[in-house]
């Protein structure tokens, strides 16, 4: 149960820092992206919800502290880059650190294996979705530096 309610903690600072990128974004497509990743986080949430009180707990989705810190530094790079790019760098620095969070609780041997499954499930998603963030963070990067006049033509 502790191990869950720490994954739904995350899960659900991740939704957050996901609907923040929404909010501060300026391009509709990662609008999009990026509001259906944190309905996406919400909805992980509720299944691991779901597996708490099905082992008799009570879900715990307070923001965690690493969360304040991930706004922190979000807060920081959108202030110096204040472009996409540094939305983008802001969110896939989240979801790695999210996706680590998953892997390092499935790698505890203490896990029943019921409980192991509904990580493996939830973070099977997360991984997919993950990369999506990744790759339009090197997308905007190569942009970005293909635009600068340092750039070799």
């Amino acid at each position: 149960i502790h191990v869950l309610n720490s994954l739904l903690a995350a899960t659900a600072d991740s939704a957050d820092r996901l609907e923040r990128v929404t909010q501060e974004s300026e391009s509709e497509g990662h609008r999009n992206l990026f509001s259906g990743l944190a309905d996406e986080r919400r909805d992980m949430a509720r299944s691991l919800e779901t597996a708490i009180v099905g082992l008799g707990g009570h879900p715990d989705a307070g923001g965690s502290i690493l969360a304040k810190a991930q706004r922190a530094v979000m807060d920081a790079r959108h202030a110096l880059l204040g472009d996409e790019a540094g939305l983008a760098h802001a969110a896939d620095d989240g979801e790695a650190a999210l996706d680590r969070k998953y892997e390092a609780a499935l790698a505890d041997p203490k896990l029943a294996a019921t409980t192991r499954e509904v990580i493996r499930r939830v973070h099977a998603r997360l991984h997919v979705e993950r990369e999506e963030v990744h790759d339009l963070r090197r997308s905007l990067d190569s942009r970005r530096d293909a635009d600068s006049p340092l750039f070799p033509s």
